[in-house]
């Protein structure tokens, strides 16, 4: 359903698509409403019941006068015996309608150019008070008809401390709206009191375009509840004037932040090693992160990528090597897009330090082998530092 065919969404013309909802979402947006109050806010507005369609959006208030536009996306969780499934799993349907009919359609998510509204994916348990956020930044389009998931663990500890954060795999696409949908999913889960909290976050890691594992340590430090600023300088291991300098001397605020403060750690490494001559940090959208010269005279560019803090049953880190935005293959990079990949460790271990590897010694896609896979496994092939992937022979040697 186009926008010509309804009133506008609370006169949100940015939204380009909506669709029709039953009574049935009631109990799911009185949570959203009662999450307000509970955050210490009230609801100013909703565009539910009046327009039975979403997205909806919600106007709220703080208790210290601070407006928020919510344009949510809300999806309903339930705990019911599904053939084939643990029995601990807790399951959400990317689904509006019927499925069958808008999952070949286009579904774009809808996101205010003007950065006042922040768009929510929410995936919301009216039963249990338990509401999970997704990333709308993975989604160049809403893969209709996909389920999600978390476990039975994962919501006992957002009832115990009302906020917690994880990463998952994604399951296998099974529509090709779903292939911008492969690789790791940051999840938020929190109760209602800390709806607001989600919001003011949310708007903090789209603005910034934060790939899954800076989202991950984002999310972390609203822990507590919303961070001081001297914790966001801790977080990056950076005073705040340099953090500004970073977002300030990029093109483009949402990609210079994705990954810049890794960069900025990363630039200081490459040049203290002893093989680089030249460190040119390459500020081009769609582009390698760095490119270096050796004292050889060799050539060389660099993707910077932050690994995860979820890390394998072995041990073993894992690290997203895939565009934040595009969709389908469009999101994974060919072999010949950079020479090599940086892993940034902080996450993992805390400290800022990095693994590098060939890029032609990645695992490729298994749907198209000239593409790089988006999950890699950080192992002992990993060399600790430039020089050190240096003394090995590269595949084309």
């Amino acid at each position: 359903m186009t926008t010509e065919e309804i009133p506008e969404v609370a006169g949100r013309s940015y939204v380009s698509k909506v669709y029709r909802i039953s009574r049935s979402r009631q109990p799911v947006v009185d949570l959203l409403r009662h999450g307000v109050e509970a955050s210490g806010g009230r609801v100013v507005s909703c565009s539910y019941p009046d327009h039975q369609v979403a997205p909806i959006f919600l106007s709220a208030e703080d208790g210290e006068g601070h407006r928020y536009g919510l344009l949510t996306y809300p999806f309903t969780t339930t705990r019911r015996p599904t053939r084939n499934r643990p029995s601990t799993e807790h399951r959400f349907q990317i689904r509006f309608g019927d499925p069958t009919r808008t999952r070949t359609e286009s579904n774009p998510l809808s996101h205010d150019p003007a950065g006042v509204d922040v768009t929510l994916v929410l995936a919301v348990d009216p039963e249990n008070g338990i509401i999970v956020g997704l990333d709308p930044l993975v989604y160049a389009e809403l893969p209709m008809g996909i389920s999600g998931y978390y476990r039975q663990s994962n919501a006992a500890a957002v009832r115990e401390a009302s906020w917690a954060v994880w990463a998952r795999e994604k399951a296998r696409p099974r529509t090709p709206q779903g292939q911008s949908w492969e690789g790791l999913e940051a999840m938020v889960g929190f109760r209602p009191k800390r709806l607001l909290d989600y919001a003011r976050f949310e708007a903090l890691a789209t603005s910034l375009g934060l790939e899954t594992a800076l989202r991950l340590d984002l999310a972390d430090s609203f822990t507590s509840g919303r961070p001081e600023r001297h914790e966001l300088e801790e977080l990056f291991g950076l005073e705040a004037g340099t953090i500004l300098g970073i977002i300030e001397s990029n093109f483009r605020l949402g990609v210079a932040v994705r990954g810049g403060v890794a960069e900025h750690h990363l630039g200081r490494l490459l040049r203290a090693e002893a093989s680089v001559d030249e460190v040119e940090p390459i500020d081009l959208d769609g582009e390698p992160d760095f490119r270096v010269v050796l004292q050889d005279g060799r050539d060389l560019t660099i993707e910077c990528k932050n690994a995860l803090r979820e890390t394998y049953k072995d041990g073993d880190a894992k690290v997203e090597v895939q565009k934040t935005r595009d969709s389908g293959a469009g999101r994974k990079y060919r072999f010949d897009a950079f020479d090599m990949v940086a892993a940034c460790m902080f996450s993992v271990t805390g400290r800022w330090h990095f693994k590098f590897k060939w890029t032609r010694q990645l695992t490729p896609w298994s749907k198209d082998r000239k593409r790089i896979a988006a999950i890699q496994r950080i192992d002992d092939t990993w060399a600790d530092s430039l020089d050190d992937l240096l003394a090995t022979r590269t595949p084309t040697q």
